[in-house]
């Protein structure tokens, strides 16, 4: 196992490293290239919780990372650290601290920041998380898992397994091909032309936005947000929009036969609403199309209202 301290092995490279000091602090803006020896980089492993990180594939077979790095001077800038540590089997991990000073006056942790821009080949998964940071993944091809806690979080242009989760970091994933696992406590989750085997998504307090969802079996709760859906009804596919207390609504294309149910304070299924069978159970019930194999849509709300388009 080699370990790379990116901070001292560019100090000693003035023309990747140059530290210079602003009216509000200092700053220093540094790149390295980590080139793979007998085994190609597979997974990224990013730890960051003192700022943002960007990952960006490209067809390219090594690593590059910048950071920007600020403090408040330039004794408590030459602290920040970001490892690099390359393991054998393709695992790469990358982790950014503080070295503790216990002589040196306490330093506010807003007040330092190294954010990252990391190039890394597109077939690598990545495993990433920030606190306060903003955490985007862009044009990868195996998918990964992102944490945040406050900071926003966006996925763009990904394949493969995609999961999330955040405490109160807004969620933005945009044309992910693959299953998604998107979860959060307090913010909104936004998805737009999300395809694959699976979709779940869920949000305590927030609201769920879906746009050109394409995926076989989706599944989005809220327990006080709205949900709003525009998705396709897939051969055998299963769509379960359930909310505690928010309004759902559902705008879903033909695509073959549908069972569709629906439960709550207030029940619109637009141009189906002459067909509703209504259950004894408090369930509304309505076919369409033809066939042995019906997608089940299933929509549900305790206390909120519940409204349906069919979309030819």
């Amino acid at each position: 196992m080699k370990t790379i301290l990116l901070a001292l092995c560019l100090a000693a490279a003035p023309a990747f490293a140059e530290p210079k000091t602003a009216d509000k602090g200092a700053d220093e803006h540094a790149r390295v290239e980590l080139a793979p020896s007998a085994k190609a980089f597979k997974q990224l492993q990013i730890d960051n919780p003192l700022g943002d990180v960007r990952v960006e594939g490209y067809d390219g077979t090594a690593i590059q990372i910048e950071t920007h790095k600020h403090a408040p001077d330039e004794e408590t800038l030459a602290r920040l650290r970001v490892s690099l540590v390359p393991n054998p089997d393709g695992t790469v991990h990358i982790q950014t601290m503080a070295d503790k000073n216990v002589e040196a006056k306490p330093v506010a942790a807003s007040a330092v920041r190294i954010d990252l821009i990391i190039r890394a080949p597109r077939d690598a998964r990545v495993d990433a998380s920030v606190i306060a940071g903003k955490l985007e993944l862009v044009n990868m091809d195996a998918g990964g898992e992102l944490d945040t806690a406050s900071g926003p979080l966006s996925v763009r242009n990904v394949q493969g397994e995609v999961v999330t989760h955040s405490v109160s970091g807004a969620m933005t994933l945009t044309q992910v091909f693959g299953s998604v696992d998107a979860a959060t406590v307090s913010s909104d989750v936004d998805l737009d032309t999300i395809g694959g085997e699976k979709l779940v998504a869920s949000a305590n307090h927030g609201r769920i936005a879906g746009r050109r969802v394409r995926a076989r079996d989706v599944e989005l709760t809220t327990t006080d947000g709205k949900i709003w859906l525009e998705a396709e009804a897939a051969l055998r596919g299963h769509l379960v929009v359930s909310s505690l207390h928010g309004d759902v609504e559902v705008h879903l294309h033909r695509r073959g036969a549908v069972l569709l149910r629906a439960h709550g304070t207030k029940v619109d299924l637009g141009q189906l609403q002459q067909q509703v069978r209504a259950q004894p159970n408090g369930w509304s019930e309505a076919s369409i199309g033809q066939g042995d194999n019906p997608a089940l849509v299933e929509m549900r709300s305790q206390y909120g209202a519940v409204a349906f388009t069919w979309i030819e």
